[in-house]
């Protein structure tokens, strides 16, 4: 008998970020209605839709069109004309949809040792689902991690009309976050999850899942009753959800190590993902990972030595992403893991998540001589007030000194910002702002404070009048609109350090770079895709050729490769 094939969706990054934009939007105020009746003292919806205003303000617009950096670049390699990008031409651009996520490849890895055929698609948008299912797989298997709710359910759509005998699985963070309290859950979760049911035949409601999810196939495969399997939840003949017995699946860090040479080329990138641990020692009150992942656990640094090996031997490796939660959690441990990167004098240079209060001078001179080149920093905001109330557990002087040191030994850093957390006011937003031009960082990322009931602060919500949900809320000190409404003007009041609103600044790095781009002219694009969004704000008709416009776009278009 052969091996039963199994197609797993790893990711659903957009091959059309406009589309993207308008759908996720959608979503948002879709919530924000289903939701309005249980604060009688929010208009949500009016909320979220001033929310949705106030972040179009804050992104890049051409010719009506959102666009990031990426498709800007697209655009003026067509000579300023919108690029459709689809998945027979998407190589041929710079599209995130070209990016692979660890999920996909580790799952490879998983459901082969276990028996299965599988076959990954890195990303929903590019990949031939259609052709798949004609091969009459026993399932398809779709992770949360990266893909929202309302996308699963459309794929299960389009999955079902195409081929009703196939199962449709869900698991990954997302779908923990959201039926994570089984029978607990409110009514208004409930009804949402009925609009899954024909859709979705099984959702794996465990951080970690593999292990639920191979004996969800078995039973699959075998014809026997799902009830006996651990960690699911699936709808009974009545349509009603029905949970199993919880089981938390254990982590073995060293059984996660990628066999790169056994992973078939076509999943892979001049970038690539690593992870050397899972969890997070802190509790940030804003984080919801402090119950998904409560302890940390460690890859065995000579398993990790054979894996980074492994890929240096590849030979087109550019630029390894370290996904740890905080790959610097462990003073003694990254030193042993930068030692050893300097031993093998590896040729691809990396970039991974940090805690600014871990940062010594002698730990950044040793992340330079391993190849080090991107930090990803959560400063989460300027002000102290603002970070003790977070209970961070980091002091501003803490990040501007790493900041400091980084800049002096030639590494670049992002700093995340939470704008709007309990307690934010214009006094403190403006901290931030001061931070952000005084310390020299180079790439700034800033959020909307986003309020979900799986957080320490929701504990706080009496003490905090903190109210709402998701992007539409109100505390003591700001609601959303007021937030939102700061975060737009964070582009004009910061004139040296670069992002690029709704995508992620390191995960645009680390594709240019794989791309042959330098640092130096990733954060000239960057400067150049600012100053347009700036001169299109004064001059909002203004079309490439321009005189406003078109020395910038010819400016860009002397970087492109």
């Amino acid at each position: 008998m052969g091996r039963s094939k199994v197609i797993f969706i790893a990711q659903n990054q957009p091959l059309d970020n406009d589309i993207h934009l308008q759908q996720r939007m959608a979503g948002t105020l879709e919530r924000a209605k289903r939701q309005s009746h249980r604060f009688k003292d929010l208009d949500l919806s009016a909320m979220q839709a001033q929310v949705h205003e106030n972040t179009r303000a804050s992104l890049l617009f051409m010719e009506g069109r959102y666009m990031d950096l990426p498709d800007l670049m697209n655009y003026v390699n067509a000579g300023c004309r919108h690029v459709k990008i689809t998945p027979e031409n998407v190589n041929r651009h710079y599209s995130l949809a070209n990016t692979v996520t660890l999920n996909g490849i580790y799952m490879y890895q998983y459901l082969t040792a276990n028996g299965f055929d599988p076959v990954i698609i890195q990303n929903y948008a590019t990949g031939d689902l259609d052709g798949l299912l004609r091969e009459s797989p026993l399932a398809v298997c779709i992770s949360s991690n990266f893909i929202l709710m309302n996308d699963i359910r459309e794929m299960a759509v389009r999955i079902k009309k195409s081929a009703p005998d196939v199962a449709v699985i869900a698991g990954g963070m997302l779908v923990k976050k959201a039926m994570h309290a089984g029978e607990r859950l409110t009514k208004g979760t409930l009804d949402f999850l009925s609009t899954f049911n024909g859709k979705v035949d099984a959702f794996v409601v465990e951080a970690k899942g593999e292990q639920s999810l191979v004996k969800l196939l078995g039973a699959l495969e075998n014809g026997k009753d799902l009830s006996h399997v651990p960690n699911l939840a699936y709808f009974d003949e009545q349509g009603r959800v029905t949970f199993t017995p919880r089981r938390e699946e254990e982590i073995h860090m060293d059984q996660t190590a990628i066999d790169w040479a056994g992973i078939p080329k076509k999943y892979l990138r001049h970038t690539l993902p690593v992870n050397s641990s899972r969890g997070c020692y802190y509790r940030c009150r804003f984080c919801t990972y402090h119950w998904l992942f409560p302890q940390v656990h460690y890859r065995s640094l000579d398993v990790l030595r054979e894996e980074l090996k492994a890929i240096n031997e590849l030979g087109f490796v550019r630029h390894v992403r370290f996904t740890d939660d905080n790959f610097t959690a462990r003073n003694d441990r990254i030193k042993a893991v930068l030692e050893m990167m300097i031993q093998d004098e590896f040729s691809f240079r990396w970039s991974s998540f940090a805690r600014a209060s871990a940062l010594t001078p002698e730990l950044v001179k040793l992340m330079k001589q391993s190849g080090c080149e991107f930090l990803d920093l959560g400063l989460e905001s300027g002000s102290q007030k603002i970070l003790d109330n977070m209970d961070k557990r980091l002091s501003s002087k803490q990040s501007f000194e790493a900041v400091r040191m980084l800049n002096d030994h030639g590494i670049i850093s992002r700093g995340s910002f939470i704008i709007g957390y309990p307690g934010e006011t214009r006094d403190t937003f403006f901290e931030t702002i001061d931070f952000i031009n005084e310390s020299g960082l180079p790439y700034y990322q800033p959020y909307l404070f986003y309020y979900t009931a799986n957080t320490l602060v929701h504990q706080e919500r009496e003490e905090r009048k903190l109210s709402g949900l998701g992007l539409a809320w109100a505390h003591e000190t700001m609601d959303s609109v007021e937030a939102s409404g700061l975060l737009k003007q964070m582009i004009e009041l910061i004139p040296e350090s670069f992002t690029d609103g709704q995508s992620y600044v390191e995960e645009i790095y680390k594709m240019l770079r794989g791309e042959g781009y330098d640092g130096k002219d990733i954060r000239r694009l960057f400067r150049l895709k600012r100053q347009l969004q700036l001169s299109l704000r004064k001059h909002p008709d203004a079309g490439p050729s321009a005189a406003e416009t078109a020395p910038i776009l010819d400016s860009i278009k002397g970087l492109l490769i």
